[in-house]
């Protein structure tokens, strides 16, 4: 349900903000999606105690500047309708909106295997080329054994399993004897 909410309101956004005034309204959603991050800006913010004026203006003391007045209108327009918490899934998905229209594109790279800057800049050029895009990757070590590329703007998924590849070794093996 959220996400058909945010796919209006970035409707909204990249309708009526345009070049440099895009930019700046990202880069504002960004500092209020940081903010999310802190347990106790969430939590106010999602408090249904607190009221939503109380809400706005903390959102609102964020900015040492002045915001643009479209910018101020859409943060009282989410505030009266209770949506200030969907503030991070719009930053992400406007963000995604323009790196698409730009032909730039973000994906992860899981490993439980470190990997060099060099390695992860050699695999960004390779799908770049593949994908004909500017792909830039992010590494995120877990406990995937093997390598896993998600490019999820692009519904691409490629991964190399060891346990699988041990599983079809093994498979191989026993079909063959």
């Amino acid at each position: 349900m959220s996400s058909a909410i945010v796919e209006k309101y970035a409707k909204a956004v990249m309708s009526e903000f345009k070049g440099k005034e895009l930019d700046e309204l990202l880069l504002d959603l960004k500092n209020i999606s940081l903010a999310f991050k802190e347990d106790k800006f969430s939590s106010l913010i999602n408090s249904p105690i607190v009221d939503t004026k109380t809400k706005e203006h903390l959102v609102m003391s964020l900015f040492e500047k002045k915001i643009s007045q479209k910018f101020e209108n859409l943060l009282k327009l989410l505030s009266q309708n209770k949506r200030l918490d969907l503030i991070p899934d719009l930053f992400e998905r406007v963000s995604s909106i323009l790196r698409t229209s730009k032909n730039k594109f973000k994906g992860v790279i899981y490993s439980n295997e470190d990997l060099t800057k060099d390695q992860i800049s050699k695999l960004e050029s390779i799908f770049s080329k593949k994908f004909d895009a500017d792909i830039s990757l992010d590494f995120d070590k877990g406990d995937y054994s093997g390598v896993k590329v998600d490019l999820e703007e692009l519904g691409v998924e490629i991964s190399f399993s060891m346990d699988r590849l041990k599983h079809d070794m093994s498979d191989y093996i026993l079909k063959a004897i």
